[in-house]
């Protein structure tokens, strides 16, 4: 990583900076503009929360990851074998990372495997303790596909998820 950061939940516009962020890709603006315009919001409703990456001395988000509850549908392709019952469950608990995005020139800093592990320690902190989470999962963009395996994530390995144009990765949070 390149310098202190600071990894903390999405505050109010005058703490929070979000108008500078920026994407170049045309593909990824719409990360640029749920950061923008939704984030907030959506954590105000309680459907996503939002971490973020600054700086120590400046208000300017230069990275975020929003998470949701979800549930995973295995359909065979991943056993679950130390509780074979679970299988019975079409859907099994997870989080999902709904969005994660670097603004442009931040990329390489090692700012996104950050905001997977704090994800995963609010998981395993917050709401493992409390309610059953096995899973996290992304739909992940093509180009980001290497990423997420590097982090641990797996593809669902089902003919129909592998045809997706953002196929859904999973993360095994079961304890070893």
């Amino acid at each position: 990583m390149s310098g202190e950061i600071i990894i903390k939940k999405l505050e109010a516009a005058g703490l929070d900076q979000v108008s500078r962020f920026r994407m170049k890709d045309v593909g990824d603006r719409p990360l640029q503009q749920f950061l923008r315009r939704d984030a907030l919001k959506s954590g105000a409703a309680h459907l996503t929360t939002t971490y973020v990456i600054k700086r120590p001395d400046a208000p300017h988000v230069l990275a975020y990851a929003s998470i949701m509850c979800a549930e995973i549908k295995l359909e065979g392709a991943y056993p679950i074998d130390d509780k074979k019952a679970a299988e019975r469950y079409s859907y099994q608990p997870a989080v999902r990372i709904a969005r994660l995005a670097v603004c442009d020139g931040c990329e390489g800093l090692g700012w996104g495997r950050e905001l997977v592990t704090t994800v995963i320690g609010v998981i395993s902190l917050s709401i493992q303790p409390y309610a059953g989470c096995r899973f996290l999962i992304v739909d992940a963009k093509r180009k980001s596909i290497d990423f997420y395996r590097k982090l641990g994530f797996r593809l669902l390995d089902t003919e129909a998820n592998r045809a997706l144009e953002t196929p859904l990765m999973f993360m095994d949070l079961k304890s070893p």
